[in-house]
């Protein structure tokens, strides 16, 4: 019963709107109508005016009073399915839900326009739904959405002092753009608030794994020389997790010559990850 609900509603709604039409017709004998049992109210065959009224009159209480019973029956069945376990399909029912919601008080035809505090304040719920159904609990949503507003701030400050330094080319700036880097990218910065766990959860929960994939190696370079191949994703470079060509660039030039950088990689087919060693500098890839 639970599952045939929503074509119950879709029934209720339908039958909502034929009596909604039959009550048009009553008032409008030109449309919606005009020539069947209502607009036969103003047929020219009645009597006199006021037999005509009377009959118009009763139509229309009878069709309010059964819109009104529909419109509690529609109501009942709304606040069931709310109170009704989610199932397995819950959480994605839920934020879906949100999203509607959200769409919903910004329309322009909707009883009133929802404030800006408001729109802030449901987005900020799906998002913290968002991280829910990814496998989040509760609290450690909260702490990352807190945490967000916080790097936020944080990369505002930094930005406003690189923006205000006079010598652009002195060691603290060079320091505030290393951090304007790094706040620009939030998923680096929770790769070392969250544990591992966490952290691959919140990344289903913003898009889902990212990796960088390998398209082409190019001959007789250090990349071809350790087994690199197409197809390759490359998870992390000297323990910094790399999302696409440009995170594995910037960690390449943050290594001194001369060293040897582990790389995580996961193989084209394989589920699992390993681990393989270069020497610092460009790979010799494309991806």
């Amino acid at each position: 019963m639970r599952n045939g609900k929503p074509a119950v509603i879709a029934a209720v709604m339908l039958l909502l709107i034929a009596v909604t039409y039959f009550a048009k017709g009553a008032l409008h004998p030109g449309q919606a109508g005009g020539t069947g049992t209502a607009g036969g109210l103003f047929s020219a065959r009645e009597d006199n005016l006021e037999s005509r009224v009377a009959k118009l009159e009763k139509a229309l209480q009878n069709a309010n009073q059964i819109q009104l019973q529909l419109l509690e029956l529609v109501e009942q069945l709304r606040q069931e399915m709310e109170q009704a376990d989610p199932g397995e399909s819950g959480g994605k029912t839920r934020t879906a839900a949100l999203k509607a919601r959200i769409a919903a008080g910004n329309m322009h035809g909707g009883e009133r326009q929802l404030t800006r505090e408001e729109r802030y304040r449901q987005y900020r719920e799906m998002q913290r739904q968002r991280l829910i159904d990814a496998g989040l609990n509760p609290d450690r949503a909260e702490f990352i959405l807190q945490k967000q507003e916080r790097f936020q701030f944080e990369h505002m400050q930094v930005a406003y002092q690189y923006r205000h330094l006079r010598d652009k080319s002195s060691a603290e700036a060079a320091e505030l753009r290393e951090q304007l880097d790094i706040y620009s990218n939030p998923r680096k910065m929770f790769e070392h608030e969250l544990n591992p766990q966490e952290f691959e959860l919140y990344l289903e929960a913003n898009g889902g794994r990212q990796e960088m994939r390998v398209d082409r190696v190019i001959s007789d370079t250090p990349a071809a020389a350790a087994g690199l191949q197409p197809g390759d994703k490359i998870v992390s470079y000297n323990g910094e997790r790399v999302f696409h060509m440009g995170d594995l660039r910037s960690q390449i030039y943050k290594v001194d010559p001369g060293k040897t950088v582990p790389i995580e990689v996961q193989r084209a087919g394989s589920s699992g990850t390993e681990v393989i060693y270069v020497p610092s500098g460009p790979l010799g890839i494309q991806g």
